[in-house]
């Protein structure tokens, strides 16, 4: 019987005693009559979702991955010298993700992910089991749980299918996790089908009025159409973003309470994950994952050299003068430029003065994406005029004056747009791999050769994922240079 498992499976019970991840994990096979006790109402299955939210929140923190590899990997930051072993994954590092020491367990090993993934299954596979009313809300509530579910098992597997490329699509829950057979990678095609298929029935069991920190009707379209534009499905992308701003359920902040975005619960946001300060239970904030962007005066005696700072990206994206600007870009102590979308940093404990978290949540949708999102399908779908209109949409926003360009100049622009605007929130990366600029904005780093076969997504620690998986395969790149 396997005990290393080439992917994390977490029954629910151990999810509900605890929230940590483990590398090895010793679980007997599942207990039948532990399932017939817990999946019995609404309560414990409010309890599983509220499992998933978190093993998603920590999947995504680990090793501040989810910056790593969607803004590092955009080259948006200079490395302070405290992180010395980052140095490969920018620019001057020729984008070398082989090379991460330390690292390796979160950038090349995506099995904390799969804790997510069956979690959900779980979820998915019982709810329907138990009767309406034994939901305080009834079939609605009911519902909603299982929208939600499918929500974070879609967007799980987008994350991953983005970061290291074909999946291990698993579509249940593993009955016994100590005899998992072998399992190959599966097609993108197959894995975007599959997480489709779950939004399409999130969308008729979620509504909009959910809170922001839970899965909506919103995120759900949001995930949708993000989804299609990744397949280059630029029609269906319009529809999807043209139904989300025509809902009139979200609005864009004034640029004068531009950073309320991160501070949680604004009209921009679609969905967050709550990481916001709680004085009685402590569990989702965190003082390790935002400071990051930050050193003093925001973060007492903090220096730059432990954080992420302006580099060149900053000088050649921010050339106009603008209102966001001032608003996300200032000055640390020693005069470098820091990202300061989140600055809500709480000394909470008044006996430790250097005890801090950092209390922002984890937006990963809003409004200004679907505007520019859909600017992109207009522009793909030869609506210039739309495209136009939807890009200086979101510089009115921002204090720039509006563009005037046209073809590849506009597109182009847009790129840069997209970079000004989601800065520091996990997108760039990814919108650079599927507005297909790598190539042109990094030359020297990303041949025509490692375009075609896929080399921006991260390679797999086969030492010891294929250990435990041996219908595992490398990413076609990182064959030769891992």
């Amino acid at each position: 019987m396997k005990r290393n498992l080439y992917i994390h499976i977490a029954l629910v019970f151990t999810l509900l005693s605890s929230f940590g991840c483990k590398k090895a994990i010793n679980l007997e096979p599942e207990n039948a009559t532990y399932d017939q006790v817990f999946w019995v109402n609404g309560a414990n299955v409010n309890k599983a979702v509220s499992g998933a939210y978190s093993l998603l929140r920590e999947a995504l923190k680990a090793d501040r991955s989810f910056f790593i590899a969607g803004d590092l990997a955009a080259n948006n930051f200079a490395l302070g010298g405290d992180y010395w072993n980052y140095t490969s994954i920018i620019s001057s590092g020729k984008f070398n993700f082989n090379y991460v020491p330390y690292l390796e367990g979160s950038l090349q090993d995506w099995s904390r992910f799969y804790k997510v993934i069956n979690q959900c299954h779980l979820i998915i596979e019982n709810v329907k089991n138990i009767p309406d009313a034994k939901f305080s809300g009834g079939k609605a509530e009911k519902d909603k749980l299982e929208g939600e579910a499918r929500y974070i098992r879609a967007y799980t597997y987008f994350y991953i299918q983005r970061v290291w490329g074909d999946v291990i699509l698993t579509t249940e829950s593993f009955k016994d996790p100590l005899n998992i057979p072998p399992l190959p990678r599966s097609d993108e095609a197959k894995t975007l089908a599959f997480c489709l298929t779950d939004l399409s029935k999130a969308t008729s069991l979620l509504g909009y009025e959910e809170p922001k920190t839970h899965a909506s009707k919103g995120s759900v379209l949001g995930l949708t159409a993000n989804i299609y534009a990744w397949k280059h499905d630029y029609v269906k992308t319009q529809l999807y973003c043209d139904s989300i701003i025509n809902s009139n359920k979200y609005h864009l902040e004034d640029v004068a309470d531009y950073n309320d975005i991160w501070a949680g619960n604004s009209q921009e946001s679609i969905f967050e994950l709550n990481m916001l300060y709680d004085a009685i239970s402590k569990n989702e904030s965190s003082g390790s994952f935002f400071n990051v962007f930050l050193a003093a005066p925001f973060i007492t005696d903090k220096s730059v050299s432990s954080t992420w700072f302006g580099g060149d990206t900053f000088d050649e994206i921010f050339v106009d003068p603008e209102d966001r600007k001032d608003k996300v870009i200032q000055l640390a102590s020693d005069g470098s430029l820091l990202l300061t979308k989140y600055t809500n940093v709480n000394y909470y404990d008044p006996n430790n003065k250097t005890a801090y978290v950092v209390s922002n949540n984890l937006v990963l949708e809003r409004l200004a994406d679907i505007y520019l999102l859909r600017a992109e399908a207009r522009f793909k779908n030869g609506n210039e005029p739309g495209c136009l209109t939807d890009l200086n949409f979101v510089r009115q926003r921002a204090g720039l004056i509006d563009y005037a360009g046209s073809g590849t100049n506009l597109f182009n622009e847009l790129v840069d747009e997209r970079r000004r605007e989601l800065i520091g929130e996990g997108y760039n990366a990814f919108d650079l791999i599927r507005m297909e600029q790598l190539q042109r904005l990094y030359p020297d780093s990303y041949s025509p050769q490692r375009i075609a076969q896929k080399g921006y997504y991260w390679p797999l620690n086969m030492r010891v994922l294929g250990k435990q998986n041996s219908l595992l395969t490398q990413n076609e790149w990182w064959k030769g240079h891992f």
